[in-house]
């Protein structure tokens, strides 16, 4: 009668500790663990990103489905107001993760491979960009509007002796009698035509070498270099008013691009679990970037966790992010959490808030 009064008191902490495992729980890293065919969670996630005078947010519903045995199906869409715009859809990824642990393993340590491909919203729209480089290292971009229906072309010489640039304004002219031919009751009289030619002439001897445009456009003044204090983006692209690119990175959400994650777990104690992640991203038409992930989890009772965790591309120079966070599970079947972080870069956020609610079935 104990022992099995003692199952029974046992029974709610065991299936919340089971719960709790589901393979995303980490906000920048992936568990081993997989569902089970049938069960899954459901997922929204809000994150606040500080990059100086470029802050974001953004929201990421997603979708984790056990479809077979091991393996799992996930789904996940990102939508964006960066830089005080409007609200914008982003990107989906659809993937799919694998629990390669061996059945007969005894130790307590699992294996997992988590892929996944990003189709992005970002376009060009009608607008491109091109740019050189001066002195400084900027970049002076020069844009060009597809849509637009006239283009202004400046051209001239440096010195009055070029002669007067009729470019920018037109004079009337005065209409030419053929003789023998009556010209009608429209035609202009002789006093007008003297008063068209002497404005005509007036108007010529009022332009100065001064208002000749230049022959070329004046040399870019080179960009300032930032101060110690500054924060850095040299190394992001801008694409028009969607914020930042971070090709080249792992933290990549603006290309079309495969990702995939090998996942290394291990118990430390039975409340004390270890994750790391190898993350490669290959974007369509670049070179693949490589990057980690790494994560410790200590839980302290059945419905409440704290953990820190890590993530950043292999380059020491690149994107690097180090967070901690909460996870509270105030009834069953949901999850609660909430973390904080900073960049340990110049190219990397100033500060990031992130939190998410997340029900398993």
């Amino acid at each position: 009668m104990k022992a099995f009064t003692a199952s029974l008191l046992a029974a709610p902490l065991l299936l919340t500790t089971a719960h709790a495992h589901h393979g995303q729980e980490f906000f920048l890293l992936y568990d081993a663990r997989v569902q089970l065919p049938g069960h899954g969670t459901l997922q929204g996630g809000f994150s606040f990103i500080d990059e100086g005078t470029d802050d974001s947010f953004a929201l990421s519903p997603s979708l984790s489905l056990g479809i077979l045995p091991r393996t799992t199906f996930n789904l996940r869409a990102d939508f964006t107001d960066e830089a005080g715009d409007s609200w914008a859809y982003r990107s989906i990824e659809p993937g799919f993760q694998f629990d390669l642990t061996p059945p007969d393993l005894k130790l307590p340590i699992r294996f997992g491979l988590a892929v996944s491909y990003q189709f992005s919203g970002s376009d060009g729209g009608s607008s491109h960009s091109s740019g050189t480089t001066d002195l400084s290292g900027g970049t002076v971009a020069y844009v060009h509007d597809d849509t637009a229906s006239q283009t202004t072309q400046t051209s001239s010489t440096s010195s009055a002796a070029a002669g007067h640039d009729h470019s920018t304004h037109n004079h009337a002219t005065a209409p030419v009698s053929q003789p023998g031919v009556d010209p009608g009751p429209d035609a202009l009289t002789p006093e007008e035509l003297a008063a068209i030619e002497a404005e005509n002439a007036a108007n010529a001897a009022s332009q100065t070498p001064a208002a000749v445009a230049p022959s070329s456009p004046a040399p870019a003044k080179p960009k300032p270099k930032p101060s110690a204090e500054a924060h850095d983006h040299a190394s992001h692209d801008h694409a028009g008013e969607s914020g930042h690119s971070h090709s080249g990175s792992i933290h990549n959400h603006d290309d079309n691009l495969f990702t995939a994650r090998l996942i290394f777990e291990a118990d430390f104690t039975p409340d004390t679990l270890l994750v790391g992640n190898l993350i490669s991203v290959l974007p369509e038409g670049g070179s693949a970037a490589w990057g980690y992930a790494i994560g410790v989890r200590h839980r302290f009772r059945p419905d409440l966790a704290v953990g820190v965790e890590a993530l950043g591309d292999f380059d020491s120079q690149g994107h690097q992010e180090v967070l901690g966070a909460v996870f509270w599970e105030p009834v069953p079947h949901v999850l609660l959490k909430v973390g904080v972080g900073t960049g340990l870069t110049s190219v990397s956020p100033d500060a990031t808030l992130r939190a998410g609610v997340l029900w398993m079935f």
